[in-house]
């Protein structure tokens, strides 16, 4: 069995590592930018020109708060390159990070095929080189993909046998787009999914100095804890939504509930993801709930209250619509269509869906959202909002100040405050609250939250 000793323990916790990060998307941009700020070596590898040009000058692909400047400040100390060939960013790595996607496909059932071609990519690079990099899987994978699908993809490319030649771990990811930065600097926890013990030796001595408890357990274990975190938290965005509904029709304010509810923290567990608001969305809690109920489906396991989650989900969304329609708007302003604050991402986003059905609705819409640029959208994320909203860059208004000549106005992020929401309301335009600006009465003429 391949261990590392303890003097090479020693003298990985002694020097940086070179490590090669293999899907250059929010994920693995976000986990670059923080490797580098922690003083390692890192060299991302992602097929799309573009993106590995705009890496390459130290510039990111992605809008997310602290990113750019961590990226920027790798790139001029010479520790961050990026390259389209998978064989010169694993020459010399001590890791390897494998951050690609894995979306969902129309049945549930997860797309694999981003994993397969990393995998043999590395494989084959692996076969021809003496470089033994430990393999770190964080793609959000099924249980058993580990195991059963990456290890031996792995060993048929390179011909190593893993345990013997080579390392593999699955470490999952915990990172909220928005605060991604952050998160990674303080994780919840930190998981690595082992084959056998020691396997991540090297990557638990790369957050030594972080703290957050660490688990070491079996790669399906690690594999099932990253969708367990993500359908609870799907879970409490729609309970906290459903108690909400249910407490409005009987006059009773849903955030003074919650904040009660919230307040044990000794058996509510905690307070995120149950506040009442506006319904998930996003590349995560979607796709994760779709594969885990395909897989169900396979296994014929009817599990009732996962299945209503996207249903409770959609009903959320179509309410919401029904209410902006209800007041019969010739204009709409719309603050926010990225799923959340913070950043571009506007896959699965719930403001899309509703900006589309205005649009077929004839309402003409003017949409604020300072983290969203046309130009700089990529990939799926691209694809998704010009598949729902063709003409983007036509709707999108530079200031908050474009909104004041519209009907009514959806704030769907908090990036606006008290003072302009009583000039809005002074003015004779509708507020839609979605996310408690606060400050502002209940009561107020021509003002309603989304529960309140």
């Amino acid at each position: 069995m391949l261990t590392l000793t303890l003097q090479a323990n020693k003298e990985y916790r002694e020097k940086n590592l070179k490590i090669s990060i293999f899907g250059m998307g929010y994920v693995g941009v976000v986990s670059g930018a923080c490797l580098l700020r922690d003083g390692h070596e890192v060299i991302g590898v992602d097929p799309v020109a573009s993106k590995v040009t705009d890496l390459s000058q130290g510039h990111s692909p992605i809008q997310e708060p602290g990113v750019t400047e961590l990226l920027t400040e790798g790139y001029e100390a010479g520790r961050f390159k990026a390259t389209t060939e998978p064989s010169k960013g694993l020459a010399g790595s001590d890791m390897v990070w494998i951050c690609v996607g894995t979306p969902s496909e129309p049945n549930g059932d997860i797309d694999f095929s981003a994993v397969d071609t990393v995998i043999g990519q590395i494989g084959r690079s692996l076969r021809n080189s003496q470089d033994r990099p430990l393999v770190v899987l964080r793609s959000t994978c099924l249980p058993g993909t580990t195991s059963n699908r990456v290890i031996p993809l792995l060993e048929e490319a390179s011909g190593l046998k893993v345990s013997k030649d080579i390392r593999v771990v699955y470490h999952p990811e915990f990172l909220r787009e928005g605060t991604a930065v952050k998160d990674f600097e303080n994780p919840p926890k930190i998981i690595v999914g082992e084959a056998y013990h020691g396997a991540g030796d090297l990557l638990f001595n790369l957050y030594e100095k972080y703290e957050a408890p660490h688990f070491r357990m079996e790669p399906a274990e690690a594999e099932m804890v990253k969708y367990c975190d993500n359908l609870f938290h799907a879970l409490k965005v729609t309970f906290a939504n459903e108690i909400a509904s249910l407490v409005r029709t009987l006059g009773v304010d849903a955030r003074r509930i919650s904040e009660v509810f919230c307040a044990d923290t000794k058996l509510n567990i905690s307070p995120a993801y149950l506040r009442p608001g506006p319904a998930y969305g996003g590349s995560c809690l979607p796709k994760d709930l779709r594969a885990i109920l395909r897989l169900a489906s396979l296994n014929s396991l009817h599990l009732p209250m996962l299945q209503g989650i996207p249903e409770s989900n959609d009903i959320q969304i179509h309410n919401l619509i029904l209410r902006v329609l209800a007041y019969r708007p010739n204009s709409v302003g719309i603050i926010g269509l990225a799923f959340k604050c913070n950043t571009d991402d506007m896959r699965g986003s719930p403001y899309v869906k509703v900006a589309k059905s205005l649009i077929g609705e004839g309402i003409r819409l003017r949409i604020y959202d300072p983290a969203v640029e046309p130009d700089r959208l990529i990939g799926s994320n691209k694809e998704q909002v010009q598949k729902a909203l063709g003409h983007l860059v036509d709707l999108l208004v530079p200031s908050l100040e474009d909104l004041s000549s519209t009907d009514l106005i959806l704030v769907n992020h908090p990036i606006v405050d008290s003072d302009r929401i009583y000039n809005w309301l002074n003015a004779g335009i509708r507020i839609l609250d979605l996310v408690d600006i606060k400050s502002v009465d209940r009561i107020a003429d021509l003002y309603e939250g989304i529960y309140w």
